[in-house]
C-alpha cells in the first residue's frame, strides 16, 4: 500500500518547465545551422582541393627600354649651353669635321672656323647674361627634353670655358697679326727680289761681255775678278731673302699649328656631339648653369623612350630561381595604386645568367638613385626583360598599354617611373599550402634552420677542423 501511495504522489507532483512528451535534442534552426556550417567545410574542402590560386614574387624595374644609358660627362669647367634644341649652324658641322678629319681642313677654313666658335661663344653669353635668373628658370620649367631624338652629328652641348676661350682669341690674334706681318714682310722680299733679278741679269750680261772682251785683250782679269764678285753678292743678297721667306712662312705656320691645337683642344673638351642618333634621358645641369670637369651632363639612351615594350625588372635571387620566361607579370608605375587601376599586363621574355651590380644597374636605369633604391631592397639583384603589353584601346591616360583593370587613370605613366612587378610563377591548390605548415607543427619534417644558425654551425665546424 505504501508503494502505491508513493507512486500515486510522485506522478501528482509538478515542476515548472516539465513537459509531457518526447524532449527533442536538436532544434529546427540549430539543425539548419549545423547543416549549413558542414556546407560551408566541404565546399571549403573542395575550393581548397581543386582551386588554384596563383603565386607571385616581386620586383622593381623602371619604364624604360633595357638598353645601356650612358652618361655624358663634361670636359672642362664652364657654363652648360643647350645646343640641341637649337637650328644647326654650318660651324656644327665645320667643327665636327675637323674633329674626325683635322688634316682635310685647310689654315684658311680653320681660322675661319675659329674666328666663328670665338663670336658664337660672345653671342651666347651676351643672350644668357641679358636673362635674369628667374626667367631662365621659369623658361627650363616649360621646357622638358625627355625623351627628345638627337639625329647623329648634332651638336648637343656647349661647355663654355672662359680660360679656354680666351686662349683661343689669342692664338687667333696671334694668327691674324702672322699673316699681317707675313704679307708685309713677303711683299717687301719679293719687291727686294724683283730688284736683285734684274741687278743680276744686268751684272751677269755685263760681266759676259767683259769674258768676251778679255779674250781679245780689252779687259784685264782683275776687273773680271770685281765684277764676278759682284754678280756672287747679288746671288747671296737672293739666297738670304729666300731663306728669310722660308723663315717668316715658317713662323707662320707656326702659328697656324697653335691655333689648330688651341681649337681642336677646345672643340674636344667643350662641343659634345651625338655619334649616333640618341634619345635623351634626363638633362641635369640648367641651361647656363656651371659645371665642372667630370660632372654628369646628359643621361642618353639607343633607344626611344616613349612608351617602352621591353623594360628592365630586377629580382633576388632567390626569386629569379623561380622565374622563367613565358610567365605573365603585372607592372604598376610608381604613384598608381594597384588595387584601383591594377598595372599593366606583360610577359617575362629573357633572363640574365649572371647577377648585377651597382653600375650594370644604374647603366639600365639611368639614374643613380634609383639604382642605389633597388640593390639596396635587392642585395643581389638579376635582370628580367619583361615585354609589355600594347592595346589600341588602352583607357584613358593608359599610355597605349594594355591594364589589368578598364578603368579611367587619372594621369598617363611616364618614361622613367619606377615600377612594382608582380610576376605570377605558378598556380596552386590552397590546400598544397597549409599541408607542410600542419607537417611540420606536428613534427612530420623537420623544421628549416634558420640562415644564421646554419652559417653558425658551418663557422663552428671550421673553427673545430681548424683546432684539429
Amino acid at each position: 500500500m505504501s508503494q502505491l501511495f508513493n507512486d500515486r504522489a510522485l506522478k501528482q507532483r509538478h515542476r515548472s518547465g516539465d513537459r509531457n512528451g518526447p524532449v527533442t535534442l536538436l532544434t529546427p534552426p540549430l539543425r539548419a545551422t549545423l547543416g549549413l556550417g558542414a556546407l560551408i567545410a566541404l565546399a571549403g574542402g573542395v575550393w581548397a582541393t581543386f582551386a588554384r590560386i596563383p603565386v607571385s614574387v616581386q620586383g622593381s624595374g623602371v619604364l624604360l627600354p633595357v638598353s645601356t644609358i650612358n652618361a655624358s660627362l663634361s670636359g672642362t669647367n664652364g657654363s652648360a649651353v643647350y645646343m640641341f634644341n637649337k637650328p644647326q649652324k654650318e660651324w656644327h658641322k665645320k667643327a665636327r669635321y675637323f674633329a674626325t678629319s683635322p688634316d682635310k681642313v685647310t689654315n684658311e677654313e680653320l681660322l675661319k672656323l675659329a674666328k666663328s666658335i670665338y663670336e658664337e661663344s660672345y653671342n651666347t653669353v651676351s643672350l644668357a647674361s641679358g636673362s635674369s635668373a628667374s626667367e631662365i628658370f621659369a623658361r627650363n620649367l616649360k621646357e622638358t627634353f625627355t625623351g627628345l631624338k638627337v639625329p647623329k652629328g648634332q651638336l648637343m652641348m656647349w661647355i663654355q670655358s672662359s680660360g679656354e676661350l680666351e686662349r683661343l682669341s689669342s692664338t687667333i690674334e696671334d694668327v691674324e697679326r702672322a699673316i699681317a706681318t707675313n704679307k708685309a714682310q713677303r711683299e717687301n722680299i719679293e719687291r727686294k727680289q724683283i730688284i736683285l733679278g734684274k741687278e743680276l741679269k744686268s751684272r751677269s750680261s755685263y760681266l759676259q761681255s767683259m769674258n768676251d772682251l778679255a779674250k781679245k785683250g780689252f779687259v784685264n782679269m782683275q776687273s773680271i775678278l770685281q765684277e764676278q764678285s759682284q754678280v756672287d753678292n747679288v746671288k747671296s743678297q737672293i739666297l738670304n731673302n729666300n731663306d728669310q721667306l722660308i723663315e717668316i712662312i715658317n713662323k707662320l705656320a707656326e702659328s697656324y699649328s697653335s691655333l689648330r691645337g688651341q681649337t681642336a683642344k677646345l672643340i674636344n673638351k667643350q662641343l659634345i656631339y651625338a655619334g649616333q642618333d640618341l634619345y635623351i634621358s634626363s638633362i641635369i645641369p640648367n641651361n647656363g648653369e656651371g659645371v665642372g670637369e667630370g660632372d654628369v651632363l646628359m643621361q642618353l639612351s639607343n633607344n626611344q623612350l616613349d612608351q617602352p615594350v621591353m623594360v628592365p625588372v630586377f629580382l633576388s635571387s632567390k626569386e629569379m630561381a623561380q622565374v622563367f620566361p613565358g610567365m605573365q607579370a603585372l607592372a604598376t608605375p610608381s604613384g598608381y595604386k594597384r588595387s584601383e587601376v591594377g598595372g599593366i599586363r606583360g610577359k617575362v621574355v629573357s633572363m640574365a645568367k649572371l647577377p648585377s651590380g651597382l653600375q650594370e644597374v644604374k647603366a639600365r636605369t639611368g639614374v643613380k638613385a634609383l639604382a642605389q633604391s633597388i640593390v639596396s631592397e635587392e642585395p643581389v639583384p638579376t635582370l628580367a626583360v619583361v615585354a609589355l603589353e600594347q592595346s589600341d584601346q588602352s583607357p584613358i591616360n593608359g599610355g597605349g598599354y594594355r591594364w589589368s583593370s578598364d578603368s579611367d587613370l587619372p594621369y598617363p605613366p611616364t618614361p622613367g617611373d619606377s615600377l612594382s612587378v608582380e610576376i605570377t610563377t605558378r598556380k596552386v591548390a590552397p590546400i598544397s599550402l597549409v599541408i607542410p605548415a600542419i607537417r611540420s607543427f606536428f613534427g612530420i619534417t623537420p623544421p628549416e634552420a634558420p640562415k644564421g644558425a646554419a652559417k653558425q654551425g658551418s663557422r663552428a665546424e671550421t673553427d673545430q677542423s681548424d683546432n684539429r
